[in-house]
């Protein structure tokens, strides 16, 4: 038999799971028109927000339909710099998306949390210090149905090939062929895909 203690539990969690869907829907247009007012481009009504997105300066920012990005990711470009994204991707929590030239993600493409793609460095042969040294940038390209792993990091003049894996806390500084899968520091190829894990040699780091 149902306590009366029991049934005000059950009464007051009702409540609160009611409050909590009716409350969904400002909060998610709130940070949807936070977002479209820190950021130039277009990010359409469909982009769901798991939290705030965090910028600097107005970066330029071009969405495809049903994106959907993580808590405190963060946006950044540079002159003549953008972020293009195709529909349907899944950028996760704390990932970085600096661009100085221009950074495209295909469709259906996965992002982990925390990875990290940037298509500029610091030059570092020149006189004087690293930090005032010139940029040096190249665009990176990842094509559709991509999966980046936790923590990767994607340096400029990458390109990513139609279905490929990156493992997590890979570091990718060259092209990757399509429908492969890489890990590693600097990543590289373990097999392709469809191919059974370890295909590749004994010795070669497990993937994703």
């Amino acid at each position: 038999m149902i306590s009366i203690v029991d049934l005000v539990v059950n009464l007051l969690a009702l409540v609160m799971r009611v409050g909590s869907a009716v409350s969904r829907f400002p909060s998610r247009l709130c940070r949807l028109a936070r977002f479209r007012s820190l950021a130039t481009g277009r990010i359409p009504f469909s982009t769901q927000l798991d939290g705030l997105v965090h910028v600097a300066g107005r970066p330029r920012v071009e969405l495809g339909d049903r994106c959907r990005l993580g808590r405190d990711v963060f946006f950044e470009t540079v002159g003549e710099g953008a972020v293009i994204v195709g529909e349907q991707v899944r950028i996760n929590a704390g990932c970085f998306l600096v661009s100085y030239a221009r950074i495209t993600i295909g469709r259906n493409c996965l992002i982990g949390e925390y990875a990290s793609l940037r298509d500029a460095d610091h030059g570092i042969d020149g006189p004087g210090a690293i930090r005032e040294q010139a940029h040096r940038s190249a665009p990176i390209v990842i094509e559709d149905d991509v999966w980046i792993g936790r923590g990767a990091a994607i340096l400029r003049g990458v390109r990513i090939g139609a279905g490929a894996v990156v493992g997590a806390n890979s570091v990718v500084t060259h092209d990757v062929p399509a429908g492969t899968v890489v890990a590693g520091c600097p990543a590289r190829v373990i097999r392709k895909r469809g191919e059974p894990a370890g295909s590749a040699g004994s010795d070669s780091p497990k993937g994703p």
